[in-house]
């Protein structure tokens, strides 16, 4: 199923995740105007007969509950000999997510925990066991409402002698190909020993779930712990938790029903989950304060000595690299309140050293430097508007990309020093032979370049076509002899470039634009780490020395934050030594809101997607949003929406012609981005409206037709340039500094006009305005940064963004241009300096906009130390 596409009266809106029963949806109900999650099982799937019972078997269960704790389904719906369960659409985090985060108090892990019994005690009333209850299988909406998910290996107890009458037993519920003795289902962290048997089960299974999910949320790792499925099956069947692991202020009642719940012998277990419930109810009285004994002299002798021994032991560990340790370790690194991660993160191939870029208020981004063995960070002076560093191969260096130039620091301290020129930068790697390769813009091709500095050797030439429009984020792999990039284009996906022999050759194809990194942890014998639109990180087996065709296999790490627009890579790196580094946050958890101009903000809806800019009718009751990299037309007044492009292409900066029947946008689709004109009710198909080399993007249209846009040149950054009706494009403004968001005055034909636009030349972003044509009369607008300038429609006003707020500027007919005065706040709102991210509504009033929720912003970076010990060695 694509996005835009129908199934019955639902259509499909996003992607929400995929798994071995098929792939999850967001949806809409088109008859009932209401948003609902559907699971679809291909064709593919729907031949296999066991797979096909689980998924009637779910249906099946979840019509039998009917409960608030528990996910409702709406239907199973069947066309073109695809499956699908229709069901609520649960907004929210799964508790795994949560846990991520760290332990959870008791006053926030007891009324998830009852909630989570609550629902297996409706279940099992009615005769039915989930059988694979685990964290990811429960979701906490925002109002704090627990919902339990994922029926599908649910079954129906078998009657009990003395069983009470009523209790639903329907035979239909269970499939014997899939209960077989010695046949294991579930989640093996979270079976029951008898489960992890083969054995039959009944709802103490379900009770020994619910014990190991608690423990997690309390203790903030998992009761069992093991490297693979036969370890944790061990660790279940003949091993106790680390009860130590537990907050001393757990309190006795929760101790006391935790060990219940995961007794290994299901006579000695809880016999109904009510009982759990009930005990939970009040649980907060503390824990007795731990018994103290006066030790003996052998026995103080003897802990002296192994205090002394783990501390030696503790230096000698961190004094060399790290090994294949199956034990892994979690920590985060903070920022200050109000600041937030703006790139994606590096690590030193030691892992010892962590580099992130960070902005507060309205502060330039500044990049910093973090020692794991350190308790604070540190600045690197020099380094405002930083962005995607990467370090030398021996951990002295650090380098990174700021206003259109590559420098490098010392990672001990020193004022950054300049490499080259890099317009407008996608992204570098420092290789074994001490040479930095580096994508200096988005259609220019790699380049490398001594890392003392000289001139730069074009290595990869994009043609637009077979070889892509870009070459971007290369990553240095083992051994130096080659290096993986993103392939942009008519050929999309992650490549691996010979040094020696300067070909290259897609390894992992995409269907749409992103970008992979490599897992360095085994070697060269690693795997690709590629993130979705979830916000899932994906691995793909790769031998880096003999590189070849692979494809993702498993989900490895979830929540993990990436830039949809132009950062496509996981915000994630991973040292030699297995160490991870990542920016916890979900992109797609963003709402479209109405602000008036005194910050008051207005609904439109809860819906949450991956909404990215907008644009309002010049009659302003609809808008053209872009939801991910597709546009859809808002009705505005209904509260309806629609596709207008659909596909793995990439569509983005949407305009309306004047008359209000035409939407002008970029896409990818032909190879590089060219400028495209489509009916604004979908009635045909987009039509090429500019087609020419390197890479074009529509900003404004007049009432003639005439189109400013710009263009991304390798040695200029942005230019702007116009496209007169039926003419040949003509520079506009051409400078070695990026010009960006130029747009034309309102007012009628052939009157005076002006085109307001946004320059780096000062060394920072700031608004102009220049006479049209002919560029005359240019005068400055902002006073202390400015972007994203936008007329009202009256031409009276111009709006722009400066770094912490939404402002405005009066504009006289004569170009007298009145001081800039603050509207609101732009924090909670989504920004990004190259797109449409607010709009201004027909009567100027107020701005349509993207709200972020706290989900969806990135503000501290987590750290697993020894995490390739949580991923399964790929295949040789």
């Amino acid at each position: 199923m694509q996005v835009g596409e129908k199934l019955g009266a639902y259509e499909v809106i996003a992607k929400l995740g995929e798994g071995g029963m098929g792939q999850v949806f967001r949806a809409t109900d088109t008859k009932l105007k209401r948003q609902v999650a559907i699971k679809i099982l291909p064709p593919s799937l729907a031949a296999d007969h066991d797979r096909l019972a689980r998924f009637q078997r779910e249906a099946e269960v979840l019509a039998s509950l009917n409960h608030p704790n528990i996910a409702a389904i709406y239907g199973l719906e069947e066309d073109r000999g695809v499956t699908a369960l229709v069901m609520e659409l649960v907004e929210g985090e799964d508790l795994s997510r949560r846990i991520a985060r760290g332990a959870m108090p008791l006053d926030e892990a007891l009324p998830i925990a009852r909630q989570i019994a609550e629902a297996l005690e409706a279940a099992h009333e009615r005769g039915i066991i989930h059988r694979d209850l685990k964290p990811a299988n429960i979701k906490i909406r925002t109002d704090g409402t627990v919902k339990v998910l994922d029926f599908g290996l649910a079954k129906a107890m078998e009657p009990a002698v003395g069983s009470s009458p009523g209790v639903s037993m329907s035979p239909t519920i269970t499939s014997p190909a899939m209960t077989q003795a010695g046949m294991i289902l579930g989640t093996a962290a979270y079976m029951a020993p008898e489960q992890a048997k083969g054995r039959a089960v009944d709802k103490r299974a379900d009770i020994f779930a619910f014990g190991a999910v608690l423990y997690e949320m309390l203790a903030g790792t998992r009761a069992f712990q093991g490297e693979d499925v036969t370890d944790l099956i061990v660790a279940v069947v003949s091993k106790e938790p680390d009860w130590a692991a537990l907050s001393p202020s757990t309190s006795l009642s929760v101790r006391s029903t935790l060990r219940r719940c995961l007794e290994k012998d299901p006579k000695r277990r809880l016999r109904d989950i009510g009982e759990a419930r009930l005990a939970l109810d009040g649980a907060n009285d503390p824990a007795p304060p731990p018994e103290r004994q006066k030790p003996r002299p052998m026995v103080r002798t003897l802990a002296v000595m192994t205090v002394v021994s783990l501390a030696v032991a503790a230096l000698v560990s961190w004094s060399r690299p790290a090994t294949n340790g199956k034990d892994s370790a979690r920590l985060n690194i903070s920022l200050p309140p109000g600041a937030e991660i703006t790139s994606y993160p590096a690590i030193t191939r030691d892992g010892r050293t962590v580099a992130y870029v960070s902005q507060q208020g309205a502060g330039d981004a500044q990049l910093y430097l973090r020692d794991l063995s350190a308790f604070e960070a540190r600045a690197v002076a020099g380094s405002a508007g930083a962005k995607q560093p990467f370090f030398s191969p021996d951990g002295r260096w650090v380098a990174f990309f700021s206003r259109g130039q590559l420098w490098k620091a010392e990672v001990a301290g020193g004022a950054p020093v300049r490499i080259a020129d890099a317009a407008y930068a996608f992204g570098g790697t420092w290789n074994d032979d001490n040479t930095i390769i580096y994508a200096t813009s988005l259609g220019s091709g790699l380049f490398r370049i001594p890392a003392a500095g000289g001139n730069p050797e074009s290595l990869t030439r994009p043609d637009g076509a077979a070889k892509g429009y870009a070459h971007v984020f290369p990553q240095a792999l083992p051994g130096g002899k080659s290096v993986l990039l993103a392939v942009w284009g008519q050929t999309q996906g992650s490549a691996v470039l010979s040094l020696e022999t300067g070909q290259w050759q897609v390894v992992l194809p995409m269907p749409s634009f992103s970008a992979s990194l490599f897992d360095p942890s085994e070697g060269s014998s690693g795997r690709l780490l590629l993130i979705d639109q979830a916000a899932s990180v994906r691995a793909a087996p790769l031998d880096s020395a003999h590189p070849a065709l692979t494809s993702t296999d498993a989900t490895v790490l979830e929540n993990v934050h990436f830039d949809v627009e132009t950062e496509i890579a996981a915000w994630l790196a991973v040292s030699n030594t297995g160490t991870a580094v990542y920016a916890p946050g979900n992109p797609a958890r963003t709402s479209l809101v109405w602000v008036d101009q005194t910050g008051k903000i207005e609904s439109l809806g809860r819906e949450q997607d991956i909404y990215r800019e907008s644009s309002i009718s010049p009659d302003g009751t609809k808008a053209v949003v872009r939801h991910g990299l597709n546009l859809w037309i808002h009705d505005l007044r209904r509260g309806t929406r629609n596709p207008l492009t659909s596909g793995n292409a990439g569509n983005i900066l949407p305009q309306w012609t004047r008359d209000g029947l035409r939407i002008v946008f970029a896409s990818n689709r032909g190879g590089d981005w060219d400028i495209y004109s489509q009916p604004a009710d979908a009635s045909r198909p987009a039509e090429v409206l500019l087609k020419q080399p390197n890479d074009q993007f529509p900003y404004s249209i007049l009432a003639d037709g005439t189109l400013v846009f710009t263009e991304i040149q390798a040695k200029t950054g942005r230019d702007i340039w116009m496209l007169p009706p039926g003419g040949t494009p003509a520079p506009v403004r051409v400078t070695p500094f990026n010009d960006l968001a130029p747009q034309f005055s309102p007012g009628p034909a052939g009157g005076p006009r002006w085109i307001v636009y946004a320059s780096d030349e000062s060394g920072r972003n700031e608004v102009y305005i220049q006479s049209f044509p002919g560029g005359q009369n240019r005068i400055p607008v902002s006073t202390g940064g400015g972007i994203l300038p936008m007329w009202s429609p009256d031409g009276k006003e111009i709006f722009y963004l400066s770094p912490d707020a939404v402002m405005a500027v009066t504009m006289q007919p004569d170009g007298g241009i009145g001081a800039p005065r603050r509207l609101f706040d732009r924090s909670p709102f989504l920004i990004n300096d190259r797109f449409h991210s607010y709009s201004v509504s027909a009567d100027g009033k107020r701005f349509l906009m993207i709200q972020r929720d706290a989900g969806s912003v990135p503000r501290q970076l987590n750290v697993i130390l020894n995490w390739q010990g949580e991923l399964k060695p790929p295949s040789k």
